[in-house]
């Protein structure tokens, strides 16, 4: 009887507000700075050849936490919101491309409406490994959603 349930995912992420959408970004940002700082400067005498920068591990249940605390957020959206931002840092992290087409042009290394928009309405199907899922916006969907006018 102790055995703990997994959450079920939905076969779709729902669609969340923009600017719950916003504030989750903001948040995960500085959560991700904070997991950042924290993180073990680089063996300059390791002989990997791997260069580029070691990602931060992302611990799901303090995100979760996070979300729900600072926005006031029920399981579902809280889960969504969670989905959402992480498939967009995902997305926007392995495409710099489409990362200059999403923020601001003249702001402050701010994501645009348009691109929040789109994050917090476009299709995101969750696909499950095992027990995980995990749910990825389609690259040229996005792009197409912040080029159109």
């Amino acid at each position: 009887m102790n055995d703990v349930l997994p959450f079920p995912l939905p076969p779709r992420v729902p669609p969340v507000e923009p600017e719950v959408l916003a504030s989750a970004v903001f948040i995960f940002g500085e959560y991700l700075d904070r997991v950042r700082a924290d993180l073990p400067p680089p063996d300059d005498t390791a002989e990997d050849d791997d260069s580029a920068p070691r990602q931060p591990e992302i611990d799901t249940k303090a995100v979760l936490d996070l979300f729900a605390e600072e926005l006031g957020t029920s399981v579902p959206v809280t889960l969504a919101l969670f989905l959402r931002v992480t498939a967009l840092f995902r997305l926007l992290s392995q495409s710099p491309s489409l990362a200059r087409f999403a923020l601001e042009p003249d702001g402050p290394n701010a994501l645009s409406e348009t691109a929040l928009l789109a994050a917090a309405r476009l299709d995101l199907p969750v696909k499950r490994t095992g027990k995980e899922g995990t749910a990825d916006f389609d690259p040229r969907a996005f792009r197409a959603a912040l080029t159109r006018e």
